[in-house]
């Protein structure tokens, strides 16, 4: 057997000679197919490590991944086929790492349990966290586990998630897989490693009676069930169908967990989507009232300017009329001054006079004078030798 170190002296690998190999017959598809590496995990191994992440109150844990990297016809196939738990690990800089105990540990129980297997990868159980890929996970394992083939695998036990991570094709950062499978087939390896360091809490304790009762029915069992054979009696192993089945009823118990919690996912959804669709609804009426005050406020602007308008002129009216009233005193003295200076002038220059049928001059000085002596003035006036000489119609300066 070969083991290999890192320079501070961490195992990160283990050879032996390897057994013959062949295809799991029952397999289940997780994902779709990667074909850049195949990853099979056996049954046992998925099981325990979901134990063994929901053990010791969810904590954060980590372990170690043994198995097989097998190339057929140029197609890499990784098998998995153990876990080991990371006992001792460390708390570097908030990320949980493998300790020189731990990787003392892993050397020991491969030595145990694992022999013709190698480190294939490890694990991170981080518990409520999602099965998302660390910074810091990505360059503990770029540290100690360089291969190419060898793998990271992020569960979460609480949330039922998990995924493997692998190295690109340049070997210099993890890529998600795109999935995995899940084979079934005799582990017992992984099974002796199970009951030895078994994670599920113990049963409650039970009356004497009734344990008595429960051990005598199981050594009837076991004599039924187990052919007799020299030394000790060893512990009745399942057969493969039984470990099947019980692998298949935890397979239906998480998947019928999935799907509820699917379900309540899709109901916070469906009322997230009514919510949104009301709060739409109320921003499209509270939009439209803004809308509608918008024009109000345009109208109203329209109607106060109009009403300025109107003020301003009816303002300018009112002082013409004001300056009027002031020059209305001034125009009516100017008029009557006129008026004079028009009687004057006519007093002065004379008045025109329009002979009518039957008239003479001693009449018209009759008229305007109040007798006679006014006849040589009007003959002076107008040019006339004879003061019979008047015709109908006729215009006479009268001075």
């Amino acid at each position: 057997m070969r083991y290999y170190f890192d320079g501070d002296s961490n195992l990160y690998g283990y050879h032996s000679d390897e057994k013959p190999f062949t295809f799991p017959t029952k397999v289940k598809q997780m994902g779709a197919v990667d074909h850049r590496r195949k990853i099979y995990v056996e049954d046992y191994v998925y099981t325990y490590l979901y134990q063994y992440g929901k053990s010791h109150s969810c904590t954060e844990k980590v372990a170690a991944l043994v198995g097989r990297q097998i190339e057929i016809d140029g197609e890499e196939i990784l098998m998995i086929c153990g876990a080991i738990q990371g006992k001792d690990a460390t708390e570097e800089n908030g990320t949980l790492t493998f300790s020189a105990a731990t990787w003392e540990y892993v050397g020991s129980q491969m030595d145990k349990y694992f022999q013709g297997m190698t480190l294939v990868g490890w694990v991170h159980c981080q518990p409520g966290f999602g099965a998302f890929l660390m910074s810091k996970d990505e360059a503990f394992h770029k540290l100690y586990f360089q291969e190419p083939w060898q793998v990271l695998f992020v569960v979460d036990p609480v949330d039922k998630l998990d995924t493997f991570y692998i190295y690109n094709e340049e070997a210099d950062v993890l890529q998600q897989a795109k999935g995995y499978f899940v084979y079934y087939e005799k582990n017992e390896e992984m099974q002796e490693y199970m009951l030895d360091h078994s994670v599920v809490k113990p049963k409650e304790a039970k009356n004497p009676e009734e344990e008595k009762e429960e051990n005598t029915a199981q050594e009837k069992q076991d004599k039924e069930e187990t052919r007799p054979q020299e030394g000790p009696r060893r512990r009745r192993r399942p057969t493969p169908e039984e470990r099947i089945d019980a692998a298949q009823e935890i397979r239906r118990v998480l998947q019928r967990r999935a799907k509820e919690a699917e379900a309540a996912q899709r109901s916070k959804y469906t009322m997230l989507t009514s919510v949104s669709c009301i709060l739409c609804v109320i921003c499209l009426c509270l939009g439209y009232g803004l809308f509608s005050n918008l024009n109000r406020l345009e109208e109203l602007e329209t109607k106060m300017a109009m009403v300025q308008d109107s003020y301003t002129v009816l303002a300018e009216n009112v002082e013409d009329v004001k300056v009027q009233a002031a020059f209305a005193p001034r125009m009516t003295e100017a008029a009557e001054e006129e008026s004079k200076e028009q009687e004057e002038t006519q007093k002065t220059e004379g008045r025109i006079h329009v002979v009518e049928a039957g008239e003479t001059l001693g009449s018209i000085s009759q008229k305007y004078y109040g007798d006679g002596s006014g006849v040589e003035k009007i003959m002076n006036a107008n040019g006339l030798d004879n003061p019979n000489r008047i015709v109908c119609g006729q215009e006479l300066l009268i001075p």
